[in-house]
């Protein structure tokens, strides 16, 4: 985790991270959650010969199957144009979803925070799901299904007031070994897979990032100066040991790292705005997760499922004049769930979720004691500290899901999550409501309902640089969807949600500085929220080489200072989105996409002038009007995309060829002031800073 105190590099930097924009991709629609529902079991029947002359047919499956495919929603996802084969990025076709800065950054869900999501991999919590720089952590062979429950989820999940990203790697395949290589301009990885023994297998791969050749080092640009080009490479292991026919053991490892490095010089942006940022800045980050899984498929939809992991992530800033933080976390998660039939028509499933973590912190740096909410972080500005800082707590959690299916056409879904943390000392019973009506043949009606909560940001909770007293974030979701079947060519569905969120950080000043025991307490939990919104999506299944969707969302999201009353837009509040993705298989041997994006320009907070800077003298700071008050251009993107498949020396190889930002347009990001030498109070400029430009690229992925 990063501490929000520390005053990042602005937009100009953003060129670190601009060219690795192919970024994430998603499943929006699934309920499903791997613990509340058992895998199917194959049927295993005999033809009764009625007579000697009759032949005896006899299928043997077992209950503990390997999930070792991809499933077909997810295999149509891998086909959005653009993705540069990223396993996430289709998300942001999905209505509901933007980026939460440019054409990079991570996910915000439905006028959420993207701070108030959980990730989940193979059903034990994550810390991120995608690179400092922008694309996800998987290799995109090893995706078997991408959830995104982005309101209303049910009690199985905790940690989140925004939306829940929860991925399923595939089991291994029983096979002769194989192995896979993809090279591309963006990213190179190797996969290696097969059977170990009879009832086992295993899968290996590594993946390297390739932007850091597009990038040279050592040349300046604009005053910057790229010493350690960005590089990011991630793995993924897997063994399972199929036991009998009803036991499934997996031990799985996973891990990720991003290193890059900028001299930002008196010349730059940056440098002659605020001098304190003069120096390297270099940052490097990884994780290492360790797993082990059982699960237990007995009969009448009896389930059993354990699973236990333990991760460590490291964090290390350099920046400005011999200013650091490092940041290095260690957790234990531990999951069990059990479910069972225990009455006609009904279904109850029973979990308990228990995690630690332990962090340790050292810093010396010029902290910013300001949200998201604040128009000018440097008003926030605090003197200089160092200081070593630790950090554990522990959260418990305990819930219940009865799924009542009261007559063949509506199904009841009760659940019930509490859950205490050591370290805010808060308890909270959060209730959550399902209701499923098959209203006609075609016409599905789902209304959901439920409260949640998630640990504070760490920033705003630590000694010293936080509050540690600070009050969890809170949320309540309700949501109501239609799903309509045209025909079975056709798919609709309409999506209406609202969002309550409360406790969410403000930086503390004279009225809340009043209102708790010690000024050295920067933040507290006076700031709450409102999101909702209409979605519209309309797919089209695959038919004569066709398939793809097209959404349209209305959105409006808020944020109240509950010490002034004063309710002014969020940031990321989007009001317009539409997305059209669309597919077109030619022959066996070449399939076309293209995904194109409209939405309306993000809010940003306008710069209104210039004062002088009182540490620096001849230098200046920009003023800014009132928070989030002005909307930036209209944005829209297209990206083409066309694969050819064929075949070397008896091995099968796919081409890529794609285009992104194929219409070169110039989406502004944001605006920032560009210093020059004669500038005054009243003289200076104000420029726009640019996404992601046209950007092509190839790739090729083999198998041996």
């Amino acid at each position: 985790m990063t501490l929000h105190g520390i005053k990042h590099f602005n937009n100009k930097n953003a060129q670190l991270t601009a060219l690795t924009a192919a970024v994430l991709f998603g499943l929006y629609a699934s309920p499903a959650f791997s613990f509340t529902n058992a895998e199917q079991d194959i049927l295993s029947s005999k033809e009764q010969a009625q007579n000697n002359d009759h032949e005896i047919i006899q299928v043997i499956g077992r209950r503990n199957q390997a999930n070792s495919e991809m499933t077909a929603e997810t295999e149509q996802l891998m086909s959005v144009a653009g993705i540069g084969n990223d396993p996430l990025s289709a998300v942001y076709s999905l209505p509901g979803i933007v980026y939460a800065g440019g054409d990079t950054g991570s996910p915000a869900v439905r006028g959420s925070s993207p701070d108030d999501n959980a990730f989940y991999i193979d059903d034990l919590p994550a810390g991120y799901l995608f690179h400092l720089f922008g694309d996800s952590i998987f290799n995109e062979n090893l995706i078997r299904d991408f959830s995104l429950h982005p309101a209303a989820f049910g009690s199985a999940y905790g940690n989140a007031t925004g939306g829940v990203f929860d991925v399923k790697l595939r089991d291994p395949r029983h096979q002769d070994i194989e192995t896979t290589v993809d090279v591309s301009m963006l990213k190179s990885g190797v996969l290696v897979e097969g059977s170990a023994t009879e009832n086992s297998a295993f899968y290996l791969s590594y993946r390297r990032s390739q932007i850091h050749l597009f990038l040279p080092e050592g040349e300046e640009d604009e005053g910057y100066t790229i010493f350690k080009a960005p590089i990011s490479d991630d793995y993924q292991a897997k063994y399972q040991w199929l036991l009998g026919d009803a036991h499934k053991l997996t031990f799985s490892a996973s891990g990720a790292s991003d290193v890059g490095g900028v001299n930002i010089s008196e010349n730059s942006e940056d440098g002659r705005i605020d001098p304190d940022s003069i120096g390297d800045l270099k940052l490097s980050t990884r994780f290492d997760n360790q797993s082990i899984s059982w699960q237990y498929y007995g009969d009448d939809h009896k389930m059993m499922h354990f699973v236990a992991g333990h991760n460590v992530n490291e964090t290390q800033e350099k920046f400005g004049q011999g200013q650091f933080v490092n940041v290095d976390e260690e957790s234990y998660n531990l999951r069990f769930f059990y479910q069972l039939a225990w009455l006609e028509d009904h279904k109850l499933g029973f979990g308990i979720d228990y995690s630690k973590t332990d962090a340790d912190y050292s810093f010396d740096l010029i902290p910013y004691y300001c949200t998201e909410f604040d128009n000018d972080c440097r008003q926030h500005k605090g003197d200089r500290i160092q200081d070593k800082a630790s950090l554990t707590e522990q959260n418990i959690a305990v819930y219940l899901d009865e799924t009542w299916q009261i007559n063949s056409d509506l199904q009841l879904v009760m659940g019930l999550r509490g859950e205490r943390n050591d370290y805010t000392e808060q308890s909270f019973i959060h209730p959550r409501l399902s209701v499923n009506w098959q209203a006609t043949n075609n016409l599905l009606i789902k209304a959901k309902a439920g409260s949640y909560s998630r640990f504070p940001d760490i920033d705003t909770a630590i000694k010293k640089l936080g509050n540690p007293n600070i009050k969890s974030p809170k949320a309540t979701h309700y949501s109501l969807g239609f799903d309509y079947n045209i025909n079975d060519l056709w798919f609709s569905s309409v999506d209406i949600y609202h969002k309550k969120l409360d406790d969410l950080p403000r930086s503390t000043d004279e009225l809340s500085i009043n209102s708790t025991s010690g000024e050295d307490l920067h933040y507290t939990a006076d700031t709450s929220g409102t999101a909702h919104g209409v979605e519209w999506l309309v797919r089209r299944e695959r038919q004569n080489g066709w398939f793809g969707w097209a959404s349209l969302s209305w959105s409006k999201s808020d944020r109240t200072d509950d010490l002034t009353n004063v309710t002014s837009d969020y940031y990321l509040d989007t009001p317009l989105v539409a997305n059209v993705v669309a597919n077109y298989e030619l022959n066996e041997h070449w399939d076309f996409g293209l995904r194109f994006t409209l939405r309306s320009g993000a809010k940003y907070t306008p710069i209104t002038g210039l004062r002088e800077n009182p540490d620096y003298e001849d230098h200046f700071l920009p003023n800014y009007g009132d928070v989030n008050s002005k909307n930036l251009p209209t944005y829209h993107r297209l990206d083409l995309e066309a694969n050819y498949k064929t075949r070397y020396w008896g091995y099968d190889a796919q081409w890529t060829f794609a285009v992104i930002n194929a219409l070169a347009q110039e989406n502004i990001s944001g605006y920032y002031y560009d210093p020059e030498d004669n500038d005054s109070t009243t003289n200076y400029s104000v420029n726009g800073e640019e996404d992601i430009g046209i950007f092509p690229y190839i790739g090729l992925k083999m198998t041996f």
